[in-house]
């Protein structure tokens, strides 16, 4: 379940694989950027913080990826506009870095395509250049205790391609003939049991305008005038039982 944290980010789930921290023991970092001020700066940043020690800089992705093994860092801090042949690379060698270690990106794009480079790759943590320091540090405790974390712009867009996958999915498990789809037929099963909007949003644990949304089309597949006529049809296409027509009091 999605919910705002107090970073002013969004959380995806609670802690996923908790890891208990040593008393004394520093959470050890790896920075990968193409940028050395960057790397430099961000490196002064997080040694602010006692219980986190910063143990390799690296400006190429390739020998981060060559010494990771070695180094065995608790997180990897990466930039997410990486060359598409490092991209390719990464992801070929991704099972080389050690299971307790975590990932997070930071990037400055909203670019859909970015995102998912960086869930692809195992990122734990994916979160905007423009996030305050307190916030990161906060962030990379929480990583590495196993939350996963990416920023609310980001956070929406993930939200949008699960719709769009779950429609696909309904799509690839239509009807043949009408070209409904499985939430579709569930939609019309409840109408013609007399349920109201209202009611078959609850049901189905969807908003009434999804509801609204789904009628529309299954009007329009079934060139129906209204929803009594989309449930004859149904019926006469044998989409639907009759006996799932029932009046309501």
């Amino acid at each position: 379940m999605l919910a705002r944290g107090a970073l002013g980010i969004v959380e995806l789930g609670t802690t996923v694989c908790s890891r208990v921290i040593p008393m004394g023991s520093k959470i050890t970092v790896m920075l990968v950027d193409r940028r050395e001020l960057f790397r430099e700066g961000l490196a002064a940043i997080l040694e602010r913080d006692p219980e986190i020690e910063v143990i390799a800089r690296f400006a190429s992705g390739r020998e981060a990826m060559n010494q990771v093994s070695v180094l065995k860092p608790d997180i990897v801090i990466t930039e997410a506009d990486m060359p598409e042949d490092l991209y390719l690379e990464l992801r070929q060698r991704v099972r080389e870095i050690p299971p307790h270690t975590r990932i997070i990106v930071l990037t400055h794009t909203t670019k859909d395509f970015a995102l998912f480079r960086a869930l692809r790759l195992g990122a734990r943590a994916y979160l905007t250049k423009h996030i305050g320091v307190e916030d990161l540090l906060r962030a990379i405790h929480r990583v590495h205790t196993g939350e996963v974390i990416i920023s609310p712009p980001m956070a929406a867009k993930l939200l949008e391609e699960f719709s769009l996958l779950e429609e696909k999915k309904d799509a690839a498990q239509s009807d043949p003939e009408t070209h409904l789809s499985k939430r579709e037929i569930e939609v019309l099963q409840l109408v013609a049991a007399g349920t109201t909007n209202k009611e078959v949003a609850e049901a189905l644990f969807i908003s009434e305008n999804t509801v609204k949304g789904h009628l529309s089309r299954i009007l329009e597949k079934m060139n129906a005038r209204n929803r009594q006529q989309a449930v004859a049809l149904a019926m006469e296409k044998g989409i639907i039982g009759k006996g799932a027509r029932k009046n309501k009091d």
